[in-house]
Parts: C-alpha cells; sequence; structure tokens
C-alpha cells in the first residue's frame, strides 16, 4: 500500500466525516480543500489531537489548527462561550479528534480489515522541546512540530476563515 493508492477513497471518507461531525454534532460549517500528500518533515501548528490505531494497518489520524479555531470548535461542542485555553478545551480537542478517528476507523476497516484505535492524545502550547530522531532536540518557538518520515495524506477544511487540517498516516502493518 503507497499512499498514493489511498489518495482517492480515503480523502472522501475523511472529508465525509469530518464534514457530517462538524455538521451535526459541533454545529459549524465546513468546506473542505482538496487533499494532498505533505511531505514535509516539520508540520508546524499550535495545538494537535491524534488517535492512533493498530491492525491489519497502523497510522495516526491527528487534527491540526490554531489556539483560535480550538477554542471555536470547543466552544460550539459544549455550548458555552470559551475564552482560555483550559483542560476543557483540551478534553474538547481530544473528543472531536476521537469522533473523526472513529468514523474514519468504520470506513477504513471494510477496505483495511479490523483496526483498534487509541484514546485521544491532546498536544498544545509554545516552546515545547520536543526529541525526534537520533534523540536531537527540537524546540520550537511559536508552534508545534509533528515530524514524520513518511507524508501525511492532509485534509484542509476552513470554517468561518479558520483553517484547520487532518491528516493521516496509514501504512500496512508486518506480519
Amino acid at each position: 500500500m503507497t499512499p498514493e493508492s489511498m489518495m482517492g477513497t480515503v480523502c472522501l471518507d475523511i472529508a465525509e466525516s469530518t464534514k457530517t461531525l462538524f455538521e451535526t454534532m459541533i454545529m459549524m460549517d465546513l468546506k473542505h480543500g482538496e487533499a494532498s500528500l505533505v511531505d514535509d518533515t516539520q508540520i508546524k501548528t499550535d495545538v494537535i489531537g491524534m488517535v492512533s490505531f493498530t491492525g491489519k494497518c497502523h497510522g495516526v489520524i491527528a487534527l491540526f489548527c490554531s489556539q483560535t479555531f480550538a477554542l471555536k470548535a470547543a466552544s460550539a461542542l459544549l455550548m458555552t462561550e470559551l475564552n482560555e485555553f483550559t483542560s476543557e478545551v483540551k478534553d474538547a480537542i481530544g473528543e472531536i479528534s476521537n469522533m473523526i478517528a472513529g468514523n474514519v476507523k468504520t470506513k477504513l476497516t471494510a477496505q483495511y480489515g479490523d483496526m483498534h484505535l487509541s484514546i485521544p492524545i491532546v498536544i498544545t502550547g509554545e516552546g515545547l522541546s520536543i526529541t525526534a530522531v537520533n534523540n536531537h532536540p527540537i524546540v520550537a518557538e511559536t508552534t508545534l512540530s509533528c515530524f514524520s518520515k513518511d507524508p501525511w495524506l492532509m485534509t484542509p477544511f476552513i470554517s468561518n476563515n479558520e483553517k484547520f487540517n487532518i491528516g493521516l498516516l496509514l501504512k500496512e502493518s508486518k506480519k
């Protein structure tokens, strides 16, 4: 399985699952752009909500967004105005990431076999030190960086002039 071979149906699954979630549970209108493979070694963002999965295939589904978008999405999900980045916002981003991953998993299972999801992990902040390959510490001054040697299948979305991305790393598990 190559990233290019996944592009068609998986991109559509991610776009449909995310759009349905935001329109029915979060009550935010979304538009999505054309998905592409992002081969950057770093993806810079303020907030990452990610869920990993294992099975015949393994990988990560991640929500990459700004703190501004995270506040808007959390406020809409919780139906209360949130102005500070609190644990409630992190929990909401984790739940949104989990719901997206669950919906995508359901669609991917038919094509790639059973998968098991992890609990969601939310990473936020500025100036964090992240250890990457070969134990070289990396300090992100204003945004987080998410490293991968494999390209992310990235689907861009926009809602109320705020952009965010849903990324997917998917690989066949070795037997």
